[in-house]
């Protein structure tokens, strides 16, 4: 079951989803720095000429497994700004429907219609018809039409 949040809830919420992520960032950041230092630490042991071979492979082996680490928290990092980015695109399309609803909702004014010539010229005989057929009906104009005649 969903609860309907106020708008400073969601504001509140989204303040510390941003909190949340930069920090996540940063620590990401030293993370990434601190994986390629250990890297560039095992490549150089890997390669040095006074490094027993026995231990040249387990630096190699170390040097793989931190890149593919390396690897894994790049592609949370671009999951996540996905996320975010997704999250954004999302607020965007909820406002612009609202706006569009909203825009829909002040036009409440009657559309034009354009009739085609032969409706118009119909419609404009069988106006002059009923105009005459209420002339002749009306009492009033009976009078005057007689006074006129006589």
């Amino acid at each position: 079951m969903q609860v309907p949040m106020d708008e400073d809830e969601v504001g509140e919420e989204s303040e510390v989803e941003r909190s949340i992520n930069v920090w996540r960032q940063s620590e990401r950041k030293i993370m990434i720095e601190t994986v390629q230092d250990l890297i560039q630490t095992s490549h150089k042991y890997a390669k040095s000429q006074y490094t027993p071979s026995a231990q040249r492979v387990r630096w190699t082996k170390l040097a793989g497994q931190l890149i593919w680490y390396k690897d894994q928290i790049l592609k949370n990092f671009s999951l996540e700004a996905m996320t975010i980015e997704l999250q954004a695109l999302t607020r965007r399309v909820r406002e612009s429907e609202e706006r569009r609803e909203r825009e829909n909702r002040s036009r409440n004014y009657a559309t034009i219609v354009f009739r085609k010539p032969e409706e118009r010229k119909t419609e404009e005989a069988q106006n002059a018809e009923t105009s005459e057929a209420s002339k002749a009906d009306d009492p009033e104009d009976a009078k005057e039409n007689a006074l006129n005649t006589a």
